[in-house]
């Protein structure tokens, strides 16, 4: 298995012709508190693989080494004898934001990391009324 591209995007879809579209693509998330839960967002991935069954898992790790995906994402796909390529859309809903700063996104078959994404979480403070 080897990685061609890994992101974050508010939506994504595969057609039925295999074409995957992603919607939104980010490589920030802003938040006014920590922590935080980032309601929805889909992880695509586009991978050189053999024919045959694969098993990948998703994982975000926060800047000081923690996973934050409770329940992360695993995935068994099974690669047609005439393929080359799969294309893979997760979807994750309430990812727990308890940092800010740079994160990464992680795909893995078994314990091989094969490849990250970064990404960062800002924390932005809102200005009230009448405050300067």
């Amino acid at each position: 298995l080897q990685l061609h591209s890994l992101l974050l995007c508010d939506y994504a879809l595969t057609a039925q012709d295999g074409k995957i579209s992603a919607i939104g693509v980010f490589s920030q998330i802003n938040i006014a508190r920590l922590p935080a839960t980032h309601g929805r967002c889909f992880i695509v991935a586009i991978l050189e693989a053999a024919p045959g069954a694969h098993e990948l898992s998703f994982q975000v790790i926060s800047p000081t080494g923690k996973p934050t995906l409770q329940q992360a994402p695993r995935l068994r796909i099974e690669v047609p004898p005439t393929a080359t390529t799969a294309n893979i859309v997760a979807d994750v809903k309430g990812m727990r934001l308890e940092e800010i700063g740079r994160h990464r996104l992680e795909v893995r078959s078994g314990d091989q990391i094969l490849g990250t994404s970064p990404f960062t979480v800002n924390l932005i403070l809102r200005q009230t009324a009448g405050q300067a």
